[in-house]
């Protein structure tokens, strides 16, 4: 009985220390009717491997290249969002600098999760100057995975730190989203690289950015790596037909290396930065062809 009554008493202490993410204000809906634009880039999710986007950015600036529209899954729901707004890549490289893990992680003590998530939404809403994503400059859809219907959303419109939070809300790490009755979580459980959500958006040409994907190691033997690498296995096995309709695939060559992942940035940015100039030749061709 005392063994019984420690275990409750436990587990609501536990369920007391997560605020609930209720954000019925998003506009997650299957999918969407667009006008019709040239190119779109589709930033992938991976985690802390989101900084090679930035890499991907300043290499298209530095030719005078921009989408018309961009679509963004979990990591690269922020880089979406941010390109979005009408941040320079320069604007955008002073925040990833200044940013720290505890800037946008909030670790709480909770059955629902270990990241809260509410410090990633709060630090999205105080880099961009617009309270909702439809406002935007440039037309974007960050992509989330609806547990309650089991299939992918896409949203549109809505607060810009909700919409990337919910994104990026890993299963198991993050306490999921609430939205109109349902659970919303990580995009990337269907659609690792979201080029169908350009697509939705208009855009005839999809330059797909796989951060993820492309370039798995073989896991250690743990409980803890086995099971992230078969979610990995798994997350870019559905994703694969997605990927493969982009008319370019970006692949910047890094792997974070563990703990110590967010401390390389300048790394990370680099790689992405050599896999857009590699694919250069590509990207202006097809602008020709689109032209």
């Amino acid at each position: 009985m005392l063994r019984s009554s420690i275990v409750t008493l436990i587990t609501l202490l536990l369920m007391a220390c997560s605020s609930p993410n209720v954000y019925n204000d998003l506009n997650a809906i299957p999918s969407t009717e667009a006008h019709e634009h040239d190119l779109g880039i589709a930033f992938g999710g991976g985690g802390v491997r989101g900084f090679m986007h930035l890499g991907v950015i300043k290499a298209l600036a530095e030719e005078g290249i921009a989408p018309d529209v961009v679509s963004g899954t979990s990591a690269g729901s922020i880089a979406a969002t941010l390109y979005a707004s009408g941040m320079s890549y320069e604007e955008m490289e002073t925040s990833i600098e200044k940013v720290g893990m505890s800037d946008i992680a909030d670790f709480v003590f909770s059955s629902k999760g270990l990241v809260n998530g509410k410090n990633l939404s709060e630090w999205i809403n105080s880099q961009v100057a617009y309270d909702d994503l439809s406002d935007m400059p440039m037309p974007i859809a960050l992509t989330a995975t609806n547990m309650t219907s089991r299939e992918t959303v896409l949203i549109r419109s809505g607060n810009p730190g909700h919409a990337v939070q919910t994104s990026s809300t890993i299963p198991g790490a993050f306490v999921p989203v609430e939205h109109q009755g349902d659970i919303l979580v990580d995009g990337g459980i269907f659609s690792v690289v979201p080029v169908y959500a350009a697509k939705e958006l208009g855009a005839n040409k999809v330059i797909a950015v796989d951060i993820y994907c492309h370039n798995q190691p073989k896991p250690e033997v743990s409980v803890s790596k086995i099971t992230l690498a078969a979610f990995r296995m798994q997350s870019c096995r559905l994703s694969e037909q997605e990927l493969n309709s982009a008319d370019i695939v970006i692949r910047p060559n890094y792997e974070p290396s563990g703990s110590a992942a967010f401390d390389e940035k300048e790394q990370a940015i680099q790689a992405g930065y050599l896999a857009t100039k590699e694919a250069m030749p590509q990207i202006k061709a097809l602008l020709e062809l689109n032209g």
